[in-house]
C-alpha cells in the first residue's frame, strides 16, 4: 500500500496507479509494466476511500508536491 506507479502508455492508455492493497496491474492484453516513482508514507488508511471515489465517480485530478 502507498506505492505510486506510472504506466507511460503503449498497450493501454497512460495511467497512474496508487496501490492500497494487493495489486495485479494488467489490461485485457495482459500484465503491464509500470514505473514505481513514489511511495506514500502517511495517510495510508485513507487510500481505500480514494479508491472507492475513483471507482464510483471516475478519474480524479491529482497533484504531487514535495514537502
Amino acid at each position: 500500500p502507498g506505492q505510486v506507479i506510472l504506466y507511460p502508455g503503449g498497450i493501454s492508455e497512460t495511467e497512474i496507479l496508487i496501490a492500497y492493497g494487493g495489486v495485479h496491474f494488467a489490461s485485457k492484453m495482459g500484465q503491464l509494466a509500470g514505473n514505481h516513482f513514489l511511495t506514500l508514507t502517511s495517510g495510508l488508511d485513507r487510500l481505500p476511500e480514494i479508491g472507492r471515489l475513483a471507482l464510483w465517480h471516475g478519474a480524479q485530478d491529482v497533484r504531487f508536491e514535495r514537502s
